[in-house]
This record gives structure tokens, sequence and C-alpha cells, in this order.
């Protein structure tokens, strides 16, 4: 293992090092961060990028795992990052001299599809990496094949499991075909598809652990695996194999499946190819082009009567998705289809009718995802109490968008001319009338934004007082924040509405009002969120020319009493501040794995926890919480385990390490919002007396310069004041020194009756 690590490349050590932080895991000397303050006593772990560490830091850490399991995982990555790096080597090589095997393999991972289709959870404990080999060049020039295909049951969670395994070599031979029991109650053998009954799997008595095994030893020295839609196959199969070659649906509609016919089927296909000499895939008959029409028609009625649950939380149980809609129906969870990803569900009802009806009565506001297909964004109350958000979306666009006649779309070349001329001629003077109309239509709006994913948007209406619409706007990237445009019936019941809204009133890049607000979630939580007008408050705007033309000396004063005015503002923003920021504690570098609710436990007292979400895919998050008053802030930060320590900012914050619920290990770090109010007077007297040693290092400059210049009786006076001043000084620095010992002496009271 040491030579191993010690010959990898960078890109794999730092993978390690992160997926090794990501699930808390320590070796002999501790975490990432305790290895650093440890290991180098000079940066320690101030600097903990992974990436901006060398080899030797990464390769010395990873060392210090000595346990089973650790050492296990190491490998497993340790071999993917192998295998990719053949295959980029592979990628990069000369096509001139290979094979036609090998070109097949160079199609299949220069395709477009394969990065996303072939990117596993690969590290989890329960997959295979298949080991190609150390002879890169046996490995490339590797004719052997095998074609492998899967039958699959869905499970009474929604998830699918394997149930048949098959597979041929290149001599068409039957090498694997076997019946796998399934770990989950299955509740949809879809035997018409699969071919497989319940009396099937009774004797089945392998496990996809067991499969892997007899697997292993037909896919080692660079075998081709072959097969139609591949990737779902080493999904459920859970093994990882970087060579493979790409098929595609190869089964007519309706006919039930048999998996070594399947596998034969692909392993034919490609031997006809290699035979051939065709330079990607053999062309479609007449019939394959039907049946591939017809089962797009049939997708696309299936679809009617289907709707789709993406971007699920990890943590919404699937039998919490049940009351997202209502009505008669099934319900398929899939899960991620990467690691970190969100699990999804297809809904099917009976009838078109009964899924745009189960569509229309759910709650929101209606928008289009990328597809252009509708959706609206849901959010519920599960089991465990806490709020989780989700979208719900047809399968299809609506009837009536498609069925716009081709005969309204086409204009004659010379209404075409016509409405281009007139439209250059308007272009002037509607732009001009279509900003009034908006600005006059914003000026009935307020705007919410930076919204967290975890606020319902039923929620929001507490957030605002009056008669108003609410339109939910989705989050413009994955994880990020999203939006709300809230409209009144005029101008001055929106006015009325923000000045309603308690807090005091910012303006945002584009100079627009707004205020920040703090809401307490029906879940116990705590969120905050910004409401903001969409047009400028209009007194300023509305001042005529004459006057909005001052005098110089007027514009002088104007400006310098705006700044005068601002630093006040600022001034008493930044004390307010403060103040509310007594009461709270940050909680950073929370890892992923980490579910909000497992952080009740790490704070002791009654409080609301605000979590804030990754700034960056794959990062950590954050949470806020929030206590009633300072002192109980104060208490709770003393009752975490562990020694306080400064970070960059000076502020005080402890490392705490716990268990979780799954039974692994996390550490966060806690810390105080502000400093303590005695450390700010110390450091503000020991800057004062800093001061004062400049002064009287300054002071003994002039004396030294005088004494050496003047030797004449005429300067003793001025000599002797400059004593009596150093003197003074020399006073004042002793009384500074007393009240700092002390405030010491106090603050050292203090925390011993904390503890």
């Amino acid at each position: 293992m040491e030579h191993k690590l010690a010959t990898a490349e960078k890109k794999v050590l730092v993978d390690l090092v992160k997926l090794v932080q990501k699930r808390g895991l320590e070796g002999e000397n501790g975490g990432w961060k305790e290895f650093l303050n440890v290991y180098d006593k000079k940066f320690g772990s101030s600097l903990s990028d992974p990436s901006r560490r060398s080899n030797d830091v990464l390769v010395a850490f990873l060392l210090t795992f000595k346990k089973k399991e650790d050492l296990l995982l190491i490998a497993r990555v340790m071999q993917c990052g192998a295998n990719r790096e053949l295959i980029e080597k592979f990628k990069q090589e000369s096509p001139d001299k290979e094979t036609p095997e090998q070109r097949l393999v160079r199609l299949t991972i220069t395709h477009n599809a394969y990065p996303t289709s072939y990117s596993f959870p690969s590290y989890a404990e329960d997959w295979f990496v298949t080991e190609l080999g150390k002879k890169k060049s046996k490995v490339m020039k590797s004719t052997r094949m095998l074609a492998i295909d899967c039958e699959m049951v869905t499970c009474e969670d929604g998830s699918e499991a394997v149930v048949r395994v098959g597979a041929v070599d290149r001599d068409l031979k039957v090498v694997l075909d076997k019946y796998v029991k399934p770990d989950k109650q299955v509740i949809n053998y879809k035997t018409d598809i699969t071919g497989v009954t319940a009396e099937d799997l009774e004797r089945a008595t392998l496990s996809v652990t067991d499969i892997q095994k007899k697997l292993r030893r037909f896919l080692s020295k660079g075998t081709i695996l072959v097969g139609h839609g591949l990737h779902n196959d080493l999904q459920v199969l859970r093994i990882d194999h970087a060579r493979a070659v790409l098929g595609q649906e190869l089964r007519m509609p309706n006919a039930a499946h048999n998996c070594v016919h399947d596998a034969a089927a692909s392993m034919k296909l490609v031997l006809a190819v290699l035979e051939k000499g065709v330079d990607t895939t053999i062309q479609k008959s007449e019939e394959m082009l039907v049946a591939e029409k017809k089962r797009q028609e049939e997708r696309q009625e299936a679809g009617k009567t289907q709707l789709f649950l993406h971007k699920i939380p990890l943590d919404v149980p699937s039998e919490d998705l049940q009351g997202v809609l209502k009505g008669d129906f099934t319900l398929e969870v899939k899960p991620p289809k990467k690691e970190g990803g969100y699990p999804t569900a297809v809904v099917d009802f009976n009838s078109p009718e009964e899924a745009n009806e189960a569509f229309e009565n759910v709650e929101g506001d209606v928008t289009k995802d990328k597809s252009g297909l509708p959706q609206k964004m849901v959010t519920l109350k599960l089991s465990s109490g806490l709020v989780a958000s989700l979208y719900v979306r047809k399968m299809v666009k609506d009837d009536s968008l498609s069925e716009i006649s081709t005969t309204k779309r086409a204009r004659t070349e010379e209404n075409n001319v016509s409405s281009k001329r007139q439209k250059t001629e308007d272009d002037s003077e509607e732009p001009k009338e279509a900003n009034v109309n908006q600005k006059e239509a914003d000026k009935t709006k307020l705007f919410l934004h930076k919204i967290p994913h975890d606020v319902p948007s039923q929620e929001l209406h507490g957030v605002l007082n009056g008669d108003f619409t609410l339109e939910v706007k989705p989050p413009k990237r994955k994880g990020g924040y999203y939006n709300a445009v809230v409209g009144f019936n005029s101008p001055e019941e929106a006015n009325k509405a923000f000045e309603n809204v308690v807090g005091d009133v910012a303006k945002d890049k584009a100079g627009l009002p707004q205020k920040m607000v703090a809401l307490k979630l029906s879940s116990g939580s705590g969120a905050s969120l910004y409401v903001r007008k969409m047009v400028q408050d209009d007194s300023p705007g509305e001042i005529s020319t004459t006057e909005r033309a001052p005098t110089e000396e007027n514009n002088v004063s104007s400006k310098r009493q705006k700044t005068e005015d601002e630093s006040e503002e600022t001034k008493e923003a930044n004390v307010n501040q403060r103040e509310a920021d007594k009461t709270k504690l940050f909680l950073h570098k929370i890892p992923l794995n980490v579910s909000s609710q497992e952080l009740e436990g790490v704070i002791t007292g009654k409080f609301t926890l605000e979590v804030m979400r990754p700034k960056r895919k794959g990062g950590y998050y954050n949470a806020f919480v929030v206590f009633n008053s300072p002192e109980e802030a104060n208490k709770a930060f003393d009752k975490v385990k562990g020694e306080a320590a400064k970070e960059k900012g000076g502020l005080a914050q402890k490392m705490v390490a716990f268990k979780l619920s799954s039974g692994s290990g996390a550490s966060l770090y806690v810390r105080k919002m502000v400093r303590d109010e005695s450390e700010e007077a110390e450091e503000a007297n020991a800057n004062h007396c800093e001061d004062h040693l400049k002064e009287i290092e300054e002071l003994k400059e002039k004396l030294k310069a005088k004494d050496f210049a003047n030797s004449c009786e005429g300067h003793s006076k001025e000599i002797e004041e400059l004593n009596q001043k150093l003197k003074a000084k020399e006073h004042l620095i002793q009384a500074q020194d007393k009240i700092i010992d002390n405030l010491k002496m106090k603050l050292e009271k203090k925390q011993s009756k904390s503890r």
C-alpha cells in the first residue's frame, strides 16, 4: 500500500483525503486537521486544503490508517484512479495501430454519454472495482469479450433489484445464468417484461456480492464488457469496469425478456460490427425503425398517465412521498444517478385525467423546467417533524401547446417584410412605452430573495401583511436559493407592506431598498431572507429637472451630509448586528452526510437552528444557532466539550466529534459570532499601551538627538522637560498594566465558575 500511495497521481491522493474528511474517518493521529497540527508545526491546520499540500504530506496522512475497512476503502479509490488514468492514456494513443476491438472501446469512452452514464458511486463498500492489470499494453490489446444482461424487479421502497443475471463469452457460450435473491420485499415482478416469477425467486440463494465474485474471474486483464443499456446492469450489480462497449435497445416491443438471449444478441451485434468493419453502428432495419417509432408513441401516451417527482432530498423516506399527491397511484422511487445526487420517483395513475387532476391539486405556482415541461415546487412535513421541498413535474407537455396549427405559424414573405419594416419604425417608441408600463407594474410588487431551500413556500405568507399573490421562482442552480415575486393590488399596498416589515432598510447593489427578515418556521427552526422593492422610491425620481440642478455648493453640501448620515447609519447598524450576534453560535464545516436533525444533539439549551446550503457542490454546509439571550449562547458554548481555540478572525471556537445514528463518526466546529467583551477590552488596552510605547520610543529618540546635538546649558531645561514627560508616560503604562492584570483575574474567575 505504501508503494502504491507513493507512486499515485496527486489528484487521486487529494480525492482520497477529501473522501476521508467527508466521511469523518480518523487515523492513528486523528482526522486530517489534527494530523496537520502534529505533522506540520509551522502551518498546522491553517493550510488544510489537500490540493495545496505536497504528495509527501498526503501520503503520510493516509499511511496513518490501519483499520481493515479503511484500507479497503483506500484500495478501492486507488484502483478507480488507476483505471481512470489508464483510460485517459488510451484516449491519447494514436488510433492507427488499434484493433477493431480497441476501436469499439475508443468509440465508447469518447462518447458524450460515457462520463455521465458510467459515473458510479464506486467508493461505497458494496461496490466491486475491477483491476485492469498492471501491464497497459496487454490490457489495451486484449480481445477478450463478455456480454452481460440483467432482469430487474420493483421493490416496496420503489427501488429496483436485480433478480437474474446472464453472461455469454465471445463464442456465445453461456458462462453464467443465475437467479439472485433480492434483499428487499418485491411488489412487482414485471413478469411480462422480465420473464421472472415469484416461484423462480423462491429457490434463489445468491446475493449481488456472490454474483460479483462469480464475474470477477471473467473481468480481469482487460476484458471488454458488452451490453445494451450496460450502465444500468453495472449499476444494479454494483460493478465499476472501465472497458465497456455501448449498445442500444435490441428487444422488440411487448416481448418478454431473457437475459441470456439478450446478452447473446448484444454479442452478435458487436461481432457483426467487427466482421463488417462498420465505423459506428449497424444501420437500423425498417422493422427496427417502425418499432422505435411505436415505442416513442407508447412512451408519449404512458407519460400522460404519469407525474415525475425530482430533486427529492436524501433524508425524505419514500413512504412520506405518498402525501405529496392525491388520488389512486403507484410510486416507483429511483435512486440517485451519482453520489450526492437527488433520488427521483415516477408516479403512475390510471388515466391522463387522473394525472392532470392530481397535478392541479398540488398547491403552488406552475413554472417550466428546461425542457418546457410544467412543474410545481412542493413543501411537505415529514414524519420526523422536519420540512422538505421537491418538484412535481408532468412527463409530457400540455396538449394545448402542441395543437397550434402549422398554418397559424406560417407567414408569407410579404407579411414578414412588412412586419419587419413596421417593427423597425416602432422599435424606438415601443421600448420606452414598455419600460414605463413595466415600471408601473413593478411598483405593485415586492421581491423575496435568498430564500433557503428548506423554507416551505406556504410559510412565506407570514413574512408580509396584506392581500397579495405569491409567485415562487425555483433556484437557478442546484442547491441555490429560491426567490418569489409578491403581487399587490396597488403601489400603495406594496409600499405599506414593505414599511410594515420589521428591520432596517438597506440598499442592494442596484440601489433598491430592502430589509433582511428573520422568521421562525413551523418546524421550530429559524430562517432568514430579504424583502426588496422592485423599483426605487418615486420621491427622488420625480423631482423636476430644474429642482435636480442644484448649485455646486449644494452638491458638495448634500454629498457631505450624505456621507455623515451614512457613517452614522453604518455605526448604528454595526452595533445592532453585534447585539444580535451575541445571541448566536455558528456551526461550520458540517459534513454533508450529517442530517440537520442530528445537529440538535451538538448544542444544549433552547434554541432555533437555521441551516445554510453549501456554497459549492460537494462542500460543507453551515448552520446558525439562535438563543434567547447572549447569556444562553455563552452557556451553551461553555458546555461544548473541547478546548477553545481562536480562528483567523480571533473568534473562539471548538471542534466537536460525535457519533451519528448510523454508527459512523463526524466532526464539525462550533464558533462564537463575537469576541468576549473582556477580550476586546484587554486588546484595546494592549493597543493603547502599544501606542504609548511608540510615543516613548519617539521621545527617547528625540532625547538622544538633543543630548548629542546640544551640550550647552541653554538646553538643559528642555531635556528636563522631556525626562519628566518620559516618567509620566512610564507611570501611565504601569497604571495600564494594573488594569490589564485585574481584567485577567476577572476573566479567570469567570472561566473557573463556568467549569
